[in-house]
């Protein structure tokens, strides 16, 4: 009996992990993302795109100068992540027109896969 168990948990997983893949497909194939220069915008202070590449310009020079400067490091890191940090901050994530019918598949498409992986976690715990 045990060993059945055992199956069932893990059939219940996959078809969790199933429905929650499905759902969240039909969630994000309902999505538009637009992109732009709008700049980086620092304690109210917005710096245009092309700024924002200095201090990673000015890392790797001065980590090129002198290799083994924890300054060198620290600037360039931060120049990278100033960089990503302006390209997340600068898409644009807008839902597309769908029916109530569609948006309550999707989600519990996706409550119903999160429900089973969370039985078969628990389940697989008492045995």
């Amino acid at each position: 009996m045990a060993n059945n168990r055992k199956s069932s948990d893990y059939i219940e997983f996959y078809i969790g992990i199933l429905l929650i893949i499905s759902g969240l497909f039909f969630l994000l194939s309902k999505t538009v993302v637009h992109s732009g220069f709008y700049g980086f915008n620092v304690g109210g202070l917005n710096l245009s795109t092309g700024l924002v590449v200095i201090p990673l310009m000015f890392g790797i020079v001065w980590l090129v100068n002198n290799p083994k400067s924890f300054w060198a490091r620290l600037i360039t890191i931060a120049g990278s992540i100033f960089i990503v940090g302006s390209i997340i901050m600068n898409i644009r994530i807008s839902f597309t027109t769908s029916s109530f019918f569609d948006y309550l598949i999707m989600m519990l498409l996706i409550a119903g896969g999160i429900g089973l992986l969370i039985k078969a976690n628990l389940m697989a715990r008492k045995d």
